[in-house]
This record gives C-alpha cells, structure tokens and sequence, in this order.
C-alpha cells in the first residue's frame, strides 16, 4: 500500500501581504521625496526652441518622458569656419559640431538613388575639409540654414546644382 499524505493548506489573508504592501509603501515615499526630485527651471528671457518640433506634422499624441534640448539660433550673418565631420545627406553636414542645412538647395532624400547619389557627391567634395559658413539666423529642425563655401570661395550649393545632382530651394 502506498501512503498518503495530506497537505495543509495555509490560510490566505491578508496577513501574509502586509509586510510586502508596507515595503511597497515605504519604498516609494524615500523615491518620491521632494528632494530626490530634479526641479527644471528655465530662464524666461532666453528663447526655448525645442529639437525636431512636430507644429507641422501635428506633434505627438503620446507625452514624452525624456527632456527636450534647448537650442538657440545663431544671429543673421554670423561666420562658422570649421571642418566637417559628418555628412548625413545631400543637403544637410555637420561643420565641426554644428549642423548646417544648406540654403537654397534641396536634395532627394537619403535611401533614394539620387538623394544616395547627392550624398556621395558632397561627401567627395567636402568630407574633412574646412569651410566657411554664412549663417541665415533661422533654423529648420535641429539644423542651423546656412550658405557654405570651400577654401577656394566656391560655393557648394551651386556645385551641386550645376552637377545636377540636386536642385534650387522653391520654397
């Protein structure tokens, strides 16, 4: 004959969540403290442009969690000289750490045959080379619009166009 055991079940209450219910409780009362928080301030004499934006497409339905990046837009005329470190597309490249949307010019995007075809083209032209940037004072996204020109004073917005690679801004 086998033998047969019988469990005792434990009686389910209340009694067993307590402890837990009351670490749960203590733990976010020390999280949420008044001085764990990060208060942001922000100064209301400086312009607050947000990156990327969205007034056109709408925006987000969704809040964001994360912190936007206060930018500012450089004055009308300032002078950028500096190499360029990045190229993203045909008409978009970073000069030193500033990225620069090149007035004037539109380019198909990136992914596309010819907006790869751009993107190859300026980089032969411009990658490493230090340039001068004449600053419109507006901005389109997270970019500052601007007219760039190599050592030698040509502009590169115009090679582009003359090359046929991409076209004048009807905008």
């Amino acid at each position: 004959m086998s033998k047969v055991t019988k469990f005792r079940r434990r009686k389910n209450g209340l009694s067993s969540f307590l402890p837990v219910i009351g670490c749960a409780v203590l733990l976010s009362a020390i999280v949420l403290r008044p001085e764990n928080q990060t208060a942001v301030q922000q100064d209301a004499t400086k312009p607050r442009i947000i990156r990327g934006g969205g007034a056109w497409t709408g925006g987000s339905a969704r809040k964001s969690v994360r912190r936007t990046q206060e930018t500012s837009t450089a004055s009308p005329g300032a002078q950028l000289v500096d190499t360029v470190t990045r190229i993203r597309d045909g008409d978009t490249i970073v000069v030193g750490l500033i990225p620069i949307r090149i007035a004037n010019l539109d380019c198909a995007e990136r992914g596309s045959k010819s907006g790869d075809r751009a993107t190859r083209q300026i980089t032969g032209i411009v990658k490493g080379v230090q340039l001068r940037c004449t600053l419109e004072g507006r901005r389109s996204y997270d970019r500052e619009v601007g007219v760039c020109s190599l050592p030698d004073g040509r502009d590169i917005g115009e090679i582009l166009i003359v090359g046929g690679y991409c076209q004048r801004w009807r905008g």
